[in-house]
């Protein structure tokens, strides 16, 4: 009271709250080790104390370890785990104060030193050393091969080294291989690239050999099938420059040689980018001459006269009455084609007249054909006429089917306006309609279609909507509204909205590169489906999407 008397007293008690650890942090995470740390709590400066760790994956029992510092070094994880952390700050009394909770999952290791082993002209073996800290995880390898412009082949296995084969010779492919858990989590790619050898020539022969030319042949080399390709060929004589010629024959046949010179001779294969195969070669060399193809009554005199000579030396009065007689023989036989010389000749003029006749029969024929020709110009004229008639026709045909095009979709959008219900071959979600394309095309000009049908490529806005997309089963890969070809970087949809989640990207997409990619989405059978960044030019099918105004 004002005259300080007291009345008796009341009490009650209450106890502080023990601050937590504040902005627990995820520092850095590793293969088997994570560090995290935290600020101390406010209102401790003068109270004795320290902090409780508890870290565990799911389905086992926590690890618990205390420190009286700020952050903390976990070990000993497994790889490729999620483990959820809890700290709490811990008085000398015991007294525990409310959990600070996180996640972290740590690194799931990719596979070491991805090495080429060895290369054939349509196999190639690659290995890798098996990560670091898998020991006592199930796990196997997803290995991923193409060639430039073609979609990936993908493989598994369980080994740490494979043998890709079904390969195409003389060609670059690039090779990615990921370690993945029995749950699917994957990890970084590892890549290289490798090219297949590009086979020699087979059985390069020599088929035969004149004075002045020779033919040479060789069978196919395997794996060449599906590449297009053709032949060099090299030829030579000592001491002087090659003569290079081509081919897309088996065989080739090589004239203006010199007579009885050695010529080496070499093949290779040849790819329409220029990349050659090794040599293969052989040597031939050309006939002098060919004495069965001389005049043979002219060799028969020579020799005739070189026998006479030489027995008129060795043998000359012996043989005078045998060259005698001889030459009375050839005397006849000279009066013989005295005759027959005077008969060729009466057959001579007799041709000859029958020739001027038939020249005459010529020249008549010569008037009718330039008479023929005339005609056929004529109609030549008239067909040009029609042709360019048609030409006209065709555009004016192909101008009513663009008219008749633009219409159709013109009744498409003016039922879409009217009816608020989608065009026939359309499928609904929400406010939107969805339109599957039944061909393929590069992602501008897919674009460029759904513009015209009054929509425009799919964006994706929801998990739900997601969903609904991997539904179109009937294709693999479509191209959706997302692209980076605006500007390289950030990803963007083509009402020009940033790409704000990232959660359906396949591991190791979005590429990077210099290089401008779009984005298609990948069907699976299971879950929502995969994002992949590709070349914008590649043709693929995609999918339209109409939005209720």
């Amino acid at each position: 009271m004002e005259n300080g008397k007291q009345s008796k007293l009341v009490s009650t008690t209450f106890t502080t709250v023990l601050p937590a650890p504040d902005q627990l942090t995820v520092d850095s995470v590793d293969t088997t080790s994570a560090a995290v740390s935290w600020s101390q709590p406010p209102g401790l400066d003068q109270t004795q104390h320290h902090y409780q760790i508890s870290y565990q994956c799911p389905g086992t029992e926590p690890h618990i370890a205390t420190t009286s510092s700020h952050s903390i070094t976990l070990s000993d994880l497994q790889c490729g785990t999620q483990f959820s952390v809890t700290v709490c700050t811990v008085l000398e009394n015991g007294k525990q104060s409310q959990l600070v909770s996180t996640t972290l999952t740590t690194i799931l290791p990719a596979p070491d030193q991805l090495t080429v082993d060895s290369v054939d002209t349509t196999s190639a073996a690659v290995s890798w050393n098996q990560p670091p800290g898998l020991n006592q995880t199930q796990h196997h390898y997803q290995i991923s091969y193409q060639c430039p412009g073609t979609k990936p082949h993908i493989t598994t296995t369980s080994s740490p080294s494979i043998t890709l084969s079904d390969l195409q010779g003389g060609t670059q492919y690039s090779v990615a291989v990921c370690t993945v858990l029995e749950n699917g989590k994957q990890s970084k790619l590892v890549s290289t690239t490798l090219t297949t050898v590009l086979p020699a020539p087979d059985q390069l022969t020599v088929d035969s050999v004149d004075t002045t030319s020779a033919a040479v042949s060789w069978s196919q080399p395997p794996g060449l099938d599906q590449s297009q390709h053709h032949y060099q060929i090299s030829y030579q004589w000592p001491g002087t420059e090659p003569h290079i010629t081509t081919t897309s024959s088996h065989s080739i046949s090589l004239s203006d040689l010199q007579r009885g010179t050695q010529y080496s001779i070499t093949v290779c294969t040849v790819l329409e980018d220029g990349k050659k195969s090794q040599l293969v070669s052989t040597t031939l060399t050309t006939v002098h001459f060919q004495w069965w193809r001389r005049p043979s009554r002219v060799a028969a005199v020579c020799v005739l006269l070189a026998v006479i000579i030489g027995l008129w030396d060795s043998y000359a009065t012996a043989e005078r009455d045998q060259l005698q007689n001889s030459l009375n023989t050839r005397t006849t036989e000279r009066d013989q084609l005295q005759n027959s010389l005077n008969t060729r000749t009466t057959e001579r003029d007799q041709l000859q007249n029958s020739l001027n006749t038939r020249t005459t029969e010529r020249d008549q024929l010569q008037n009718s054909l330039n008479t023929r020709t005339t005609e056929r110009d004529q109609l030549q004229n008239s067909l040009n006429t029609r042709a360019t008639e048609v030409d006209k026709l065709k555009k004016s045909l192909n101008t009513t089917t663009m008219e008749r095009d633009q219409l159709q979709k013109e009744i498409e959008r003016l039922n879409w306006e009217n009816k608020r219900s989608c065009p026939e071959g359309w499928r609904r979600f929400g406010c939107s309609c969805y339109y599957l394309s039944t061909e393929k095309k590069s992602w501008e000009k897919s674009r460029q279609d759904c513009l015209e049908r009054g929509a425009d490529l799919v964006i994706i806005n929801s998990e739900e909507e997601q969903t609904f997309i991997n539904g179109f089963k009937s294709v693999s890969y479509a191209w959706i509204g997302l692209t980076d070809s605006v500007t390289k970087g950030p990803w963007k949809w083509v009402d020009g909205t940033p790409l704000t989640t990232a959660r359906y990207w396949r591991i190791g997409h979005p590429l990077g590169s210099t290089l401008h990619y779009c984005a298609f989405i990948h069907h699976m059978s299971s879950g929502h489906g995969q994002w992949w960044s590709f070349d914008c030019s590649s043709s693929e099918h995609w999918i339209c999407e109409k939005v209720f105004s």
